[in-house]
């Protein structure tokens, strides 16, 4: 039996953490024996124990993957499970502390895509991330062929890199009754198509270029509702895109969506407008799993989910009139739906179900387990890899660098709201407690006041054609004054060195037991 600890960093549910999940939901329990490292009151960890994995949690290491603090908290952890394999989920200090246990073989699995920066590409910034990614690692799993590309541009040999697509669960079917009443709550007509897109609300989603897309095809006179599942940073900027085309009953904001199942099963067609980042979309092979055809850009892991003209389209980046083109076909053409709706199951079947997913990553495992073993590293070789390590970031901070008016902190008084979060996640925010950036753990003030209220969104009074506020059901907002130590960089009023307070961002808040989205509202007070 091969044994394998999983070492990953998040504290929320992204796709790295989904990966972990849906593999520990179907790993080979005969041959393979599964635990999982994860920071203390990680979202991760229910999910985890409902697989019934061993799960250790560890006090740091949260969202970040350089956690120098938890080396040797890492280190003890390791030489107490003994694994054969450490599989590291965007964690180098994890790489670093397997290599020097001993017999322990490390592999880390690439997660995103991303355009490679030029410092990485060329010269010594080549050769520092080639050698110190070389040296922490036996094997490395890329969840794209264009994640493949991203490491081999920077000078990773791809003799070392295995390519494993992600799988997913089956999305389960809802019933008729499920999917009208989903239907009713957002004003969607029976004689409306539903297009949807589901991808955090960042510029590189590309979704101001589904809004236009969304608008070649309703002055066709299609008759059709657009949806756009999620939150992020672009969401003020692209409801405002919404109302200036007067579309606001056809192009619908959900909000953050807990459980996308019910979603999918009401798409007629599913849309990906990425052109920044995209690796194996889980949203993407969701659909896939119940015959949902797509209409993809031709950008990052997209290619290798969508087969162009099999089970959707492929077309290329910042094109909405192309995108509007190929939605309109699968909506006008039933023949060609059904056939790409019977395509996009089949290859779901063959590539990307969990059981295909497991069985790749397993084959990796095999592969690592039956080579033979690099040597342990000694003082010198950490010595060596901490130095190139520290070397890059060192290197990165001085191309980000800005400078600094002032170096004296002064108070500053920021308001955070997040909109329509379920209502079991405000009694866990308490004043006077501390809060962090989830992505990258920064603390970013103390609560010093909360207030609910009741969510609201503006919908069409059908009779008089104005918007109205209305409440949206079993939906909160919760507004909460944080007070912070900042410094003035420029323009920029920075707390803890690196978090941007300024209205209209969007913010990542976790505390004791929750994590939630929103932004900031308004900047109340600078003093002394």
């Amino acid at each position: 039996m091969i044994k394998v600890l999983n070492i990953i960093s998040d504290t929320n549910i992204g796709g790295a953490g989904k990966c972990v999940i849906n593999y520990c939901k179907s790993y080979d329990k005969k041959n393979f024996n599964i635990s999982v490292v994860v920071p203390k009151d990680s979202l991760l960890i229910p999910e985890l124990k409902k697989t019934k994995v061993k799960v250790i949690e560890v006090d740091g290491l949260k969202d970040k993957s350089l956690d120098f603090k938890a080396f040797f908290k890492l280190r003890k952890i390791i030489k107490e499970e003994a694994p054969d394999i450490v599989h590291t989920h965007a964690s180098s200090i994890a790489r670093l502390a397997a290599k020097t246990v001993g017999r322990t073989k490390v592999i880390y699995t690439r997660h995103s895509v991303f355009p490679v920066p030029d410092r990485i590409k060329h010269g010594i910034g080549k050769a520092i991330y080639k050698t110190s990614n070389e040296l922490t690692t036996d094997r490395i799993i890329a969840v794209a062929e264009a994640a493949k590309e991203n490491l081999t541009d920077g000078g990773i040999n791809e003799n070392i890199i295995d390519v494993v697509l992600n799988g997913v669960d089956k999305v389960p079917l809802s019933s008729q009754k499920e999917k009208d009443d989903l239907k009713k709550k957002y004003k969607i007509e029976k004689d409306e198509k539903v297009v949807g897109i589901l991808a955090r609300l960042n510029k590189v989603k590309g979704h101001e270029y589904y809004i236009d897309a969304a608008k070649i095809i309703l002055d066709k006179g299609i008759k059709a509702k657009f949806l756009i599942l999620g939150t992020g940073d672009e969401e003020n900027n692209l409801k405002q895109k919404v109302k200036s085309l007067k579309l606001e009953d056809k192009i619908i904001f959900t909000g953050f969506i807990k459980d996308v199942k019910d979603f999918v099963n009401i798409f007629d067609v599913q849309v990906n407008c990425s052109y920044g980042t995209e690796a194996t979309s889980l949203a993407l092979l969701e659909g896939m799993s119940i015959g949902v055809p797509a209409v993809v850009t031709d950008y990052g892991g997209n290619p290798g989910v969508i087969k162009d003209g099999e089970n959707g389209f492929l077309v290329p980046i910042k094109s909405p009139e192309e995108t509007a083109e190929a939605i309109i076909k699968l909506l006008n053409d039933k023949g060609l739906y059904e056939k790409m709706k019977a395509r996009s199951i089949q290859i779901f079947e063959e590539n990307f179900s969990l059981n295909i997913y497991a069985k790749n990553i397993e084959r990796v495992y095999k592969k690592v387990n039956d080579t033979k073993t690099k040597r342990k590293f000694n003082l010198l070789d950490i010595f060596i890899v901490l130095f190139l390590l520290v070397a890059m970031i060192i290197g990165y901070k001085y191309l980000k660098k800005t400078d600094t008016i002032s170096p004296d902190y002064i108070k500053v008084t920021y308001q955070f709201r997040s909109n329509e979060q379920d209502p079991e996640i405000s009694p866990m925010i308490h004043e006077g407690t501390d809060v962090y950036d989830s992505v990258k753990n920064y603390k970013i003030g103390k609560i010093v006041k909360k207030e609910v209220v009741q969510s609201t969104r503006e919908v069409a009074n059908q009779e008089t054609g104005e918007y109205v506020s209305a409440p949206v059901d079993n939906k909160e907002d919760v507004i909460l004054t944080i007070e912070a130590d900042a410094v003035i960089q420029g323009k920029d009023i920075i707390v803890d060195g690196q978090y941007d307070i300024k209205v209209g961002n969007a913010a990542y808040l976790q505390g004791k037991g929750y994590a939630t989205i929103g932004y900031i509202i308004n900047v109340e007070r600078l003093g002394d």
